[in-house]
């Protein structure tokens, strides 16, 4: 695999439910407590997902690398703060490593800039033993303001994470 291919993001469809629902099982995302049972609970999921896009609720992207989906990137503005949105992403593990979360952080951010104008700040909450999503968010621009005591709950334990913010604006 080329470090230098390019990725794109796509608005998520519920064809990408058998990608989403192997990469989520087969991966290791020790900081990201999503448990997809079944591929149906995966396309029940991406049909409620086109609702949230529709009411901008959340803008949930499929990360594409030659057309094959090897992971999703989301913006998810505040209920009560529009103009503040969290970011959030994962990467099938035989990608990690190779820029590809980078590519798509900036893709997400070039959408909010464009298409979401009201959105003047992403962040992003990490687990602070988190390396690697570390090293992404940090590639992709964005400053460490603060570390968050038991903010992000995984299975039955609370980690502190860092928060990590970039105004786009």
């Amino acid at each position: 695999m080329q470090v230098n291919a390019m990725i794109t993001i796509r608005p998520q469809m519920v064809k990408d439910a058998a990608a989403f629902y192997r990469i989520i099982n087969e991966g290791h995302f020790p900081y990201f407590p999503v448990n997809i049972p079944s591929i149906e609970a995966e396309k029940r999921f991406l049909r409620r997902n086109r609702q949230e896009w529709k009411e901008e609720a959340t803008f949930n992207f499929a990360i594409l690398l030659g057309g094959r989906v090897i992971g999703a990137i989301g913006i998810m503005p505040e209920h009560s703060r529009p103009y503040a949105a969290e970011l959030g992403y994962f990467i099938d593990s035989e990608f990690h490593g190779k820029g590809f979360a980078v590519q798509a952080a900036i893709q997400a951010e070039q959408f909010a800039r464009v298409f979401r104008p009201e959105i003047v700040r992403l962040q992003a909450y990490i687990v602070v033993d988190n390396a690697p999503s570390i090293r992404v968010i940090e590639k992709a621009g964005y400053q460490k303001e603060g570390c968050l005591q038991s903010y992000l709950k995984c299975g039955k334990t609370f980690y502190d994470a860092y928060l990590y913010g970039k105004v786009i604006k």
